[in-house]
């Protein structure tokens, strides 16, 4: 299952400079082995802001919450996230609306 999650700290640092950058650092480390057994598609920041979006390849939902909660950074940014689909996914599912709407 694929998630769009997007991420921004919610307002200003909530920890000392040092602490914080030590606490970015580690969740950031923790997405690039996320990355690494194939569990994040891609991973960005964004320019000039405190976030970025990672889009996840996860079984579940269960499965994303458990490693979203556990990343240092967690609970210091807000948080959205989006199910997505494929392309082939949309585009057979457009098939099946347009089969039902030709009935």
């Amino acid at each position: 299952m694929l998630y769009l999650t997007n991420s921004e700290l919610k307002a200003g640092y909530p920890l000392p400079p040092k602490e914080w950058l030590e606490n970015v650092l580690e969740s950031m480390e923790s997405i690039l082995n996320y990355k690494e057994q194939g569990k994040v598609v891609l991973h960005v920041g964004y320019a000039g802001r405190q976030g970025g979006s990672i889009i996840w390849d996860v079984d579940s939902n269960e499965e994303l919450m458990r490693i979203l909660s556990q990343l240092p950074f967690w609970p210091f940014l807000q948080w959205e996230i989006v199910p997505l689909i494929s392309t082939e996914q949309a585009i057979e599912s457009i098939k099946q609306a347009l089969a039902a709407v030709g009935a």
